[in-house]
């Protein structure tokens, strides 16, 4: 009986995210596990879930030799060690824009704290104090905004900043004009004009996105309002606290800061700017959807997809092709090529047919992940399989090609007569391999016999199987000329054992035998 995968949820996800892990999968939940158990329960399961509180190191990865999926809770993955989890063949997930909404409503929640004075006006209220002269504020109606990233977040900034009548302007460079004027905004081709323009400044980028500093900030224009609920970093702190003490901006909202907590008591003292904890995220809805989403993607990942939450294996937007489809006819190429193409110090890898350009590294890292399973110590699969290739010395050239039907073929330099083929659809068939041509569905275990092509040694193949309780499920042959050289090619239900295969062996008339593990299980041997 197959085991179910094992789930161990360090922080909090809401009962709808656990209830789509437990319909799958057996799960170990907490509200928030102590840092330090956790390196001594990764070793029991398949998948961790996290959230902010813990950090995936190299070493707690180490920790969980069965770790096949690390998945955050959250947009960033800042606090796991993605190298060595790419490294160690690990999957990967998070769940950016699950919060967008969130984080836009915080944006406007602190713009609106800072140009009404909100938290100040508050506290001196509550000291007895009735002073509104003091407390005169700014509306947002009419002012320009710029948002560096319009992205899941900075769209919906956008979209809020229209019912509030603001004229709003993006800098993205990776957004067409198209999109950013199809998401409500205006599109500046340079940091700079975004910067001289904006009257209230947001940024809603990754941790790659601009660092902002003093000679930035200084092009805003004569009392601006800067925001962060983005990245710490992303906003010279020390920079901000300086053109607000010389009054060139007039205030600043962050969630979120360089160090957390802050510990700069000089900025958390100020009464122009407002602060939060790293809360952009933080509703009962938007925890919930995150919690759902990661869920259902860890689910999908242990079950062998590619979700599209994958931050380390490249997920493209297909038209026509599933990328775990492609996964699965990809590394069936890989090991049938490594039992019968030889080998060499460059594999050449061919998209053909309808397959798009942009599945292309999808398609190569399946083929070296089938191909490296014998050939490599440690875990090997479409995660790692580059890194793996690289460490084995092995080059790579990849083609795209038209024509034909979708099929993905490989080849080690010099032995092209003895590519593998197989194609692309719901039902793969393999079309070429050991230097024959073949119509075989692939099956999930594979055994093929190069012999001379005489009367009885089909029979007697078919007799040892037969005796040995393994079913053939399809047959072919392929031959030269009559009396040649022929090749035979068998889709088996079981895996042929060692024994069996000696016995094969054993036959004078064969003069080859490979046995692959086409689209299941490793075989247990192979020749």
């Amino acid at each position: 009986m197959t085991r179910r995968p094992r789930v161990l949820v360090t922080e909090h996800l809401g009962e709808d995210g656990l209830a789509a892990l437990r319909a799958a999968v057996d799960v170990e939940a907490h509200d928030l596990l102590p840092l330090e158990e956790l390196a001594g329960k990764l070793g029991s399961f398949d998948a961790v879930i996290i959230r902010s509180a813990h950090r995936m190191t190299r070493e707690l990865l180490e920790a969980g030799p069965d770790l096949r999926v690390v998945a955050r809770a959250g947009a960033g993955v800042d606090n796991i060690d993605l190298d060595a989890a790419t490294a160690r063949g690990v999957l990967v997930l998070n769940t950016p824009g699950a919060n967008a909404e969130a984080a836009a409503e915080h944006t406007f929640a602190l713009l609106l704290s800072l140009v009404r004075h909100v938290r100040i006006a508050d506290r001196h209220v509550r000291g007895g104090g009735w002073d509104r002269q003091a407390f005169i504020g700014t509306e947002l109606r009419g002012k320009t905004l710029g948002i560096i990233g319009i992205g899941r977040v900075g769209r919906e900034v956008a979209r809020i900043a229209r019912g509030f009548g603001m004229h709003t302007f993006a800098y993205d460079p990776y957004v067409a004009e198209e999109a950013v004027r199809a998401r409500g905004a205006t599109k500046l081709e340079t940091l700079e004009d975004l910067l001289e323009r904006a009257e209230i400044l947001t940024i809603h980028t990754p941790k790659t996105g601009p660092r902002l500093g003093r000679e930035d900030l200084a092009k805003l224009p004569q009392g601006a309002f800067v925001l962060n609920v983005a990245r710490g970093g992303l906003i010279d702190e020390d920079a901000l606290q300086e053109l607000c003490d010389s009054g060139h901006l007039a205030g600043a909202s962050l969630d979120v800061f360089s160090t957390e907590p802050p510990t700069d008591q000089a900025l958390l003292s100020r009464d122009d700017m407002v602060f939060t904890c790293h809360l952009g995220g933080s509703t009962e809805e938007a925890m919930s959807s995150i919690g759902t989403r990661i869920a259902q993607a860890v689910v999908r990942a242990l079950a062998g997809e590619i979700p599209e939450e994958a931050v380390n294996l490249p997920f493209p937007n297909l038209d026509g092709v599933e990328p775990s489809h492609l996964l699965q006819v990809g590394a069936a190429l890989g090991r049938v090529v490594a039992a019968t193409g030889g080998e060499g110090p460059q594999l050449h890898v061919a998209c053909r047919g309808g397959i798009p350009d942009e599945a292309a590294p999808i398609a190569l890292r399946a083929v070296l992940a089938g191909l490296l399973e014998r050939v490599v110590d440690g875990p090997v699969n479409p995660v790692n399989a580059g890194l793996r290739a690289q460490e084995a010395g092995l080059g790579v050239r990849i083609a795209i090609e038209a024509g034909g039907p979708p099929r993905l073929s490989a080849w080690f330099s010099g032995q092209e007569e003895r590519q593998v083929e197989i194609t692309v659809e719901d039902a793969p068939r393999i079309r070429r391999m050991a230097g024959g041509r073949f119509d075989l569905r692939l099956p999930r275990h594979l055994l093929i016999t190069q012999h001379k092509d005489l009367p009885g040694v089909v029979g007697r193949v078919g007799t040892l199987l037969g005796g040995a309780g393994v079913n053939i499920a399809t047959l072919e042959l392929d031959r030269e000329i009559v009396g040649g050289r022929a090749l035979m090619a068998l889709g088996l239900d079981e895996a042929p054992s060692s024994e069996l295969l000696r016995e094969l062996r054993g036959l004078g008339e064969l003069e080859q035998i490979f046995a692959v593990a086409a689209n299941g299980e490793r075989a247990e041997a192979a020749e």
